[in-house]
């Protein structure tokens, strides 16, 4: 399939910019000096064969980036700008509230929390500079903002310009702990930690360090290295995510720090690596695992150690991603999954995956992802919105892909069944996979699968009406409620303990007919409160005729 000229545009100014703007030493070009002009009100128009996702929205016209969600508002960073805050109460309509637009900065990843009713939100920087800022300018400082009125966000403190607490390439804000753990640091800063109190006195206090190390220098003293090689001095990070309360065999309930070690972006491959580390203590983390990525044959070496995160359907998988602006589509720029151990100090990987041969894609790379149950979705530069399957993490499966017109994504963040994209020269993009969810239940019921006895019930005459409720998905679905009605009155409800995939159950209620009479019309609605997550909504709902004969 052949781009369109606007499409074919950006990916040529797109291609020669990632060519000429990386400066040599490190991975500090990566996505730091692209200047990608924004596209306006674009047509949500799919330049390969759409699978399995549909176009839902947004809103275009400006840069985009990475997504957060925190209380029913949507944080995006505008890249280059700063970052714009929606309401996504209702999910499929973002509703623009208020941005903190300063200007001329470089990556732009925000974060938020709520805390005693406060929007707090961090809004992130670097040290790589932006083309439109003189060589000599500086963006790394971290800005942490009150934006409880998001019309009007208050700035709280500022770190930096420096490359000792302002260099953020993002951060993770662990809201059950009032902490923030930036990226972005080099050798000593590394592995940051601040208790997020003092923001929120009266005045505002900066934030306060109670941690900051090299990684590799914990894991040399680590108790859980056991012998295994230190391996190469630490270069910086570039991603960290937390998971707080994760179950760690013979420790407990801890909280786990995945910490993605970048490398040199420059070099050969598998010069990065990632730190599982324990932070329930966190002013004396501990490392439990340094993974590095296996070398032969039939492992292809990742350029640079992007993001990692623990798959949402089966925590004990971890997905690695590649990102490789460079080399295409096919076979680089790919996510690795790695099976972790129980106490999480030993991995196994699993496989490989690439963003297929032949996709209409000059910048074909994974970038930022999320994950719902097995389903992974990745911003994936101008190869859009890809969808894939984890269900059995050593063959990974593409079920899904959705690249829009003039797309360069960023980030793909999943939120109550639809997917955001933000994205460097569209803004913000809202997709829905409407593929097949074989990790989750589908109850439906039908009009032949309601009846009642007698079947013409005379007027005053108790009745029984009766639904087969039948799971068509692939687990069980526990409880499932069914409402009885006659037209817009409750007739009743019943509760079935469970219906396992592929099966169906019944449930009864009684109907007390006094006062009525005619033609009636017997609506039957299953998981009426929409308790049960399914495959599909919309088959939830039957209903069908009774004549009520008059009484004698």
């Amino acid at each position: 399939m052949r781009y369109s000229g606007l499409r074919a545009g950006v990916v040529a100014a797109l291609t020669l910019l990632l060519a000429t703007a990386m400066p040599a030493g490190a991975h500090e070009g990566e996505h730091a000096v692209v200047a990608v002009a924004a596209l306006g009100q674009l047509a949500p128009t799919a330049l390969a064969p759409r699978e399995n996702v549909e176009y839902v929205g947004g809103d275009n016209g400006f840069t985009g980036g990475h997504v957060a969600v925190e209380a029913d508002r949507l944080y995006l960073g505008s890249y280059g700008n700063g970052m714009r805050i929606y309401d996504v109460s209702s999910p499929a309509a973002p509703r623009f509230l208020g941005r903190y637009t300063p200007g001329l900065r470089a990556d732009a990843p925000p974060d938020a929390a709520v805390f005693d009713g406060r929007h707090i939100a961090v809004l992130n920087g670097t040290r790589r500079t932006h083309s439109a800022l003189p060589p000599d300018a500086r963006t790394d400082r971290t800005e942490f903002l009150d934006v409880t009125d998001p019309a009007n966000p208050k700035l709280l403190w500022t770190f930096g310009p420096d490359q000792v607490d302002g260099e953020s390439h993002n951060g993770d804000i662990v809201d059950a702990r009032r902490l923030y753990l930036p990226s972005g640091g080099v050798g000593l800063q590394g592995l940051r930690i601040y208790d997020l109190n003092p923001l929120l006195g009266a005045p505002p206090g900066a934030p306060r360090n109670i941690f900051r190390g090299d990684p590799a220098k914990l894991w040399e003293a680590s108790p859980y290295r056991n012998g295994r090689p230190v391996g190469a001095p630490f270069t910086h990070t570039h991603d960290i995510e937390v998971y707080v309360d994760h179950p760690v065999e013979g420790l407990g309930l801890r909280d786990v720090a995945l910490l993605a070690e970048g490398g040199n972006y420059l070099g050969a491959g598998d010069t990065g690596s990632v730190f599982v580390i324990d932070i329930t203590d966190p002013t004396t983390p501990v490392v439990l695992l340094r993974w590095l990525h296996d070398k032969g044959p039939d492992h292809h070496p990742i350029r640079y150690h992007h993001e990692a995160q623990l798959l949402a359907g089966d925590r004990s998988v971890m997905l690695v991603t590649d990102e490789d602006m460079h080399n295409g589509c096919g076979s680089a720029g790919g996510v690795t999954a790695v099976r972790l151990s129980p106490d999480l100090t030993q991995a196994t990987e699993l496989s490989e995956w690439f963003i297929p041969f032949g996709t209409p894609a000059a910048v074909c790379s994974v970038h930022v992802f999320s994950s719902d149950g097995p389903l992974v979705f990745l911003g994936s530069y101008n190869a859009g919105l890809q969808v894939l399957d984890y269900s059995d993490p050593a063959n990974p499966r593409q079920v899904g892909h959705f690249i829009a017109e003039g797309a360069t994504s960023w980030g793909a963040l999943y939120h109550r069944g639809y997917v955001y994209v933000g994205d460097m020269s569209r803004g913000l993009d809202v997709f829905r996979y409407v593929g097949p969810r074989p990790d989750l239940p589908d109850l439906t019921v039908s009009k032949n699968g309601i009846s009642v006895s007698p079947t013409s019930p005379r007027s005053g005459e108790a009745a029984t009406v009766t639904a087969q409720v039948r799971n068509a998905g692939g687990s069980t679905a526990a409880p499932v409620h069914v409402r009885f009605a006659d037209g817009d009155s409750v007739i009743g409800e019943a509760t079935i303990a469970s219906i396992p995939a592929g099966e169906s159950r019944s449930a009864s209620v009684r109907w007390d007919t006094s006062g009525v009479e005619g033609q009636r019309t017997v609506v039957v609605t299953v998981d009426p409160n929409g308790l049960v997550r399914e495959q599909v909504e919309a088959n939830n709902r039957a209903s069908r005729d009774v004549q009520v004969r008059k009484a004698k």
